[in-house]
């Protein structure tokens, strides 16, 4: 398979920590709850770049491990075990190596190509196509839904979260952002909704914005923080 730009961009921010987020951030955009981010924190299950920051940050590489991290338990791998697994990887790509498709049971991860478990180091050949009996994960993509359960876990994707914005790690220290702008989505949310703003108000402080742009960066913002609170 072909490797996408926006996806080959994605995994070359993640050999080194680059973005800052505080943890509400963290949890909007890794889709994971903040009660989830400080119990495996304090029990080192997932160590964020910026530990011995105060207060704690996270980085951009962060979002994406911590998918990763869910992804597993979801399976049913036990913590232990996932945390162990997601340090690996993390140490591959911040190597410089390709580790991008993932494939997974409650005991067993390979990663694209593999033939040995990273688990359990058994070789699982003679299957010739391994990787269709497990689930896979993409570094790159967007969580959509992490898992049937109560609560529905969803994250946007960490390069192109909506139509009108992107994310890089060097602007804003990793914010949303709308296109071809320093202006972060957030800064559209907050003129909404606490100083009563229509999109056409936002447009007139910001020209080089339009009404489609603001409305987008407004939807953004509004999904985020709602699958933040259905998770809680």
């Amino acid at each position: 398979m072909m490797e996408d730009p926006d996806g080959g961009r994605l995994l070359s921010e993640l050999r080194r920590p680059r973005g800052h987020y505080g943890v509400q951030r963290t949890s909007q955009l890794s889709g994971i709850p903040q009660s989830t981010l400080y119990d495996w924190r304090s029990h080192r299950v997932y160590v964020p770049d910026y530990d011995a920051a105060s207060p704690t940050g996270w980085s951009y590489r962060d979002l994406v491990f911590l998918r990763l991290l869910a992804w597993l338990r979801q399976r049913g791998m036990e913590r232990a075990v996932a945390s162990e697994q997601v340090a690996r990887v993390r140490a591959e790509i911040e190597a410089g190596q390709h580790v991008r498709y993932l494939f997974a049971s409650a005991r067993t991860l390979i990663a694209a190509g593999e033939r040995t478990d990273r688990v359990s180091g058994e070789n699982l050949l003679p299957f010739d196509r391994l990787e269709e009996l497990f689930a896979q994960f993409d570094i790159t993509e967007p969580v959509k839904e992490l898992g049937p359960s109560r609560h529905r876990l969803w994250a946007p994707d960490l390069v192109r979260p909506s139509k009108h914005s992107f994310i890089a790690p060097s602007v804003m220290a990793g914010d949303p952002c709308l296109n071809d702008t320093r202006i972060p989505t957030a800064t559209v949310y907050t003129l909404r909704t606490e100083r009563d703003l229509s999109s056409e108000d936002v447009v007139a402080l910001y020209p080089e914005l339009g009404v489609e742009a603001v409305e987008d960066a407004y939807g953004l913002e509004a999904r985020l923080r709602e699958a933040v609170a259905s998770a809680a």
